[in-house]
């Protein structure tokens, strides 16, 4: 099969697979682990669509154009429907939330409040994050990073960095805490049983989408070769030698950080913000914790995360702009110190991509969250 033959039919097959993928998952049709497998794509598919669409732009018709800019609106607005959402429900009494009727006048106004500051601010996120759009700003950040400000794609890979890196903190910023450690939110993980349930599967069934995903995202016979592909994410075959420094460099940063984070934690709390609720943390993390949960969930993060951030993302988008996204999809489940701990060590495994390959910070990453998941199975809490 030749690369042209690639060019011109894989992206409206992917359009229409993933398409697909998306309306049965959403439409709950399939149920069990078929079901399971499927709705772990939906992420995924979204972007995989969007990234097809901007291809189809650029090589066929500006016509497509259109369609990469809705689907792209499209995108930005699920985006801040579901941080909305997430953060309506930290903060929503658990009154509120069973109660089967909207009585106008047990509303607290400075709850309601709360409620229309945090809509506002995700407005105002998603806003933000178009000023992508405006190539003046392109043209002053390409002075810094290496992408080009008059392509099509990259123009829309900034504003979806921009909406996933302001989007998700706002229910941080403006409840105190991070959603998922809420105890509304979980609460209704722990009376669903998904609390403690097994997430071996789930975490493969991600980190398979998630490497699918960003394949084809980087152009995987439409743009590239697959071997051309596997070049441009930074995915080779490690050398012993990397393999034996992506070790030492994991077990260097959980010693670094054991002693970063509590000063993190107190400074954040000395300036009067919230802190990281550990022993909340280490409930959401119930369902890994065994020894099969562990392996599959450091996997799937190491390889996961470093494959779309750093292998797909930092080619063109430079160091800062990935750390700075990579901190604010964990914005859920930490609090600041949380976020600077980890906007920290993302700059590390930056560096380590950048000056060996996504694989070797990949194994990094991976064996650095093994021994954090393996430190809180035994009961020690870093």
């Amino acid at each position: 099969m030749s690369l042209e033959f690639c060019r011109r039919h894989t992206p409206e097959l992917l359009i229409v697979f993933f398409g697909l993928i998306f309306l049965v998952a959403v439409s709950g049709t399939v149920g069990g682990e078929a079901g399971s497998f499927l709705a772990a794509a939906l992420d995924v598919a979204l972007f995989v669509v969007l990234a097809m669409l901007v291809y189809l732009a650029e090589d066929r018709h500006r016509a497509f154009r259109w369609a990469a800019g809705i689907w792209l609106l499209v995108l930005i607005g699920g985006l801040a429907a579901a941080t909305a959402g997430f953060g309506l429900l930290s903060i929503l009494p658990p009154e509120a939330l069973d109660a089967e009727q909207f009585d106008p006048e047990t509303v607290d106004l400075a709850l309601a409040a709360e409620m229309a500051l945090l809509l506002l601010g995700v407005l105002v996120a998603g806003l933000a994050s178009l000023i992508g759009l405006s190539r003046k700003f392109r043209v002053w950040l390409a002075r810094y990073l290496p992408f080009d400000p008059d392509s099509f794609l990259h123009t829309v890979a900034l504003v979806v960095i921009l909406a996933m890196i302001l989007i998700p903190p706002v229910p941080l910023l403006v409840t105190g805490g991070p959603p998922f450690l809420s105890p509304q939110f979980l609460d209704l993980l722990l009376a669903s049983g998904d609390l403690l349930a097994d997430t071996v599967t789930l975490n493969a069934y991600t980190l398979f989408w998630t490497i699918v995903g960003s394949f084809f995202i980087a152009g995987a016979c439409v743009r590239r070769t697959p071997r051309e592909t596997l070049e441009r994410l930074g995915l080779v075959r490690p050398t012993g030698k990397e393999v034996l420094l992506a070790i030492a460099a994991a077990f260097a940063l959980v010693a670094v950080f054991h002693i970063i984070d509590p000063v993190l934690a107190a400074l954040v709390g000395y300036l009067g913000l919230p802190v990281t609720d550990t022993e909340a943390v280490n409930l959401l993390f119930a369902g890994s914790l065994t020894l099969p949960g562990i392996i599959v969930a450091s996997i799937a993060a190491g390889f996961g995360e470093e494959v779309s951030i750093r292998g797909l993302l930092q080619p063109r988008f430079g160091i800062l702009l990935p750390a700075l996204l990579f901190a604010s999809l964990h914005a859920f489940q930490y609090s600041w110190d949380g976020l600077i701990s980890v906007f920290l060590a993302g700059v590390v495994f930056a560096y380590i991509r950048r000056y060996s390959n996504t694989t070797t910070s990949a194994i990094t990453h991976t064996v650095y969250d093994l021994v954090l998941f393996a430190l809180l199975m035994a009961g020690i809490s870093f």
